[in-house]
């Protein structure tokens, strides 16, 4: 006989020749109100389970449950009841209890269950803020914040972070979502705090210069497990993480007042990074709501050897350099840089013949030249420090294609280096006419192997930046889906012959329709489209 133990309702007992049931199954026979809200045909997760204890007797999850699961971001220890199999003992729970638990999965959210997972938290706090917003007006106070916050947010995006919240004049953040790494993770989170306090003395200049003030803020940076996880109404839920690692950070910020430091981290973070930073005092102290002492240092700056990857310094310089106002140039030099043909009309693609002279100075790039001499720029500089692996300009404007979209609100695009420069021009760069005839698009795309929708999807980069007579759309330096909600609004009142096409066309229509309505559509075929636009095609022999 195989047990199952339904933790919270009942066991159960198989005989093995049953084991051929999925576990749903077995659930509903045993009488427990198993949901299932599609049937138990792997199109929702509200049948999902957490295994306590067993997790080698269950099958390998089907090609069903894997494509839910890697949607979902489950975890290896949360299966779907009605694609999982056993063949020996186990002890499992529902996740989905009733009809307010089966609205909560299956309606809104892919994390409301919550993931464990190592994480650096950050928290910062001005210091006597309450006196600050006492002394001036309200619109003042706001303005200012928000010149903070924007400031002290692209310092943790930078680094890899993400700004959890914004609590009063406070700001939390996570740094190692995507990296297991706890020495690059800390690092990251250090590195930010630091240029956090950089930013803060430019910031203290225009308050001195405006309302004659100062801000003082202290930041506290724990390193931890947390649980991860979409809370609150379904209607306004946010990501954020919860347990005793956030609550610790929260209290180490608290005492760097006390304590008269700029910057404390957690003994966790210390232990993982001592190598590699500059420390000031280290002490032992009481931390609000919890018993015992808690060993706490002091940040004064990094090492040399605190940088990671030349790839990961060249994110972070390039980084620095693009303007989210200009988010638009930097995307439109992505597509110049891209477009590049032989002399038999093959799309070679990004191979760098757009930085010699005969490419470079087309009266096409007069409105890309400071991107491109930024690039070059940077790349000489970063030659001539004797770095080893040094990307190549290839690779360096791919990635600040996909940094200026970051920075102007879109999504994360993943751009690993490896492309090769042409030792020459090895083509000409061929670029779009603005014709009314949404043929005439599709036609040139499809030199660059792009379908329809892609055609539709390069089209709507137009979000950002601006044409000859204004911009595009109202929303000129933020990557959104209005370019399709505007065109569907007014035809496109504000934009180019090429992008009122769109209209003209069943299929091309409904794409944008499509976008119009989805923004994360939008966002999610885009990220696909910009890394096949930017991959290496082929380089001619020099």
């Amino acid at each position: 006989m195989i047990k199952i133990i339904f933790e919270n309702d009942k066991e159960v007992f198989i005989e093995p020749s049953d084991s051929s049931k999925s576990l749903l199954q077995i659930s509903l026979d045993a009488g427990i109100p198993h949901i299932h809200a599609c049937g138990g045909n792997a199109r929702c997760s509200t049948c999902r389970i957490i295994v306590q204890d067993g997790d080698e007797y269950l099958l390998p999850r089907n090609e069903k449950e894997t494509a839910l699961a890697q949607k979902k971001g489950f975890p290896d220890n949360v299966r779907l009841a009605c694609q999982t199999k056993t063949n020996g003992d186990i002890v499992i729970r529902r996740l989905v209890i009733d009809e307010a638990d089966q609205t909560l999965a299956s309606t809104f959210s892919d994390f409301i269950s919550g993931i464990e997972r190592p994480v650096a938290i950050l928290f910062s706090d001005i210091r006597g803020f309450t006196s600050f917003s006492e002394k001036h007006l309200p619109y003042d106070v706001i303005h200012i914040l928000n010149r903070y916050f924007y400031r002290m947010g692209d310092k943790v995006l930078k680094y890899g972070g993400m700004i959890d919240k914004y609590i009063g004049d406070g700001l939390m953040a996570i740094f190692g979502l995507d990296d297991p790494d706890p020495v690059r993770t800390n690092l990251n989170a250090i590195r930010s705090a630091l240029e956090m306090r950089g930013e803060l003395e430019s910031l203290n200049q225009y308050l001195q210069n405006h309302l004659g003030s100062e801000f003082e803020i202290g930041i506290g940076i724990n390193y931890g497990t947390a649980i991860l996880g979409k809370l609150g109404h379904p209607l306004s839920m946010s990501f954020t993480a919860i347990g005793d690692t956030v609550n610790s950070a929260s209290r180490i910020e608290t005492t760097t007042k006390k304590a008269g430091a700029k910057i404390l981290i957690s003994q966790k973070v210390y232990e993982s990074v001592q190598e590699r930073i500059q420390k000031g005092r280290s002490f032992e102290t009481k931390l609000k709501g919890k018993t015992g002492n808690y060993r706490v240092h002091e940040v004064l700056g990094t090492k040399s050897n605190c940088e990671g990857s030349v790839w990961e310094e060249t994110r972070y310089r390039i980084w620095d350099k693009i303007d989210p106002t200009e988010a638009g140039a930097w995307l439109r030099m992505v597509f110049h840089a891209a477009s590049i043909f032989s002399a038999d009309g093959e799309w070679l693609g990004l191979e760098g013949s757009i930085r010699f002279p005969s490419i470079l100075n087309d009266e096409h790039n007069r409105g890309i030249h400071k991107q491109l001499e930024t690039i070059i720029h940077l790349r000489e500089e970063m030659e001539k420090e004797g770095r080893v692996g040094v990307p190549s300009f290839s690779d360096m404007v791919a990635l600040s294609g996909a940094l200026a979209i970051q920075k102007a609100g879109g999504p994360l695009v993943h751009i690993l280096p490896g492309r090769q420069d042409s030792n020459y021009p090895s083509g000409r760069m061929l670029m779009p006419v603005d014709s009314p005839n949404i043929k005439d698009s599709l036609d040139y795309f499809s030199m660059m192997e792009f379908s329809v929708r892609d055609t539709v999807l390069l089209l709507g980069v137009h979000t950002l930046g601006w044409h000859s007579k204004g911009s595009f759309t109202e929303t000129p330096n933020i990557f959104n889906n209005h370019y399709f909600r505007d065109l569907l609004l007014d035809g496109g009142a504000k934009m180019l012959a090429s992008d009122r096409a769109l209209l003209g066309q069943e299929e091309t229509r409904r794409i944008v329709t499509e976008y119009a309505l989805s923004e994360s559509h939008f966002f999610r075929d885009f990220q696909s489209l910009y890394q096949r636009l930017v991959e290496q095609k082929r380089l001619e022999e020099s």
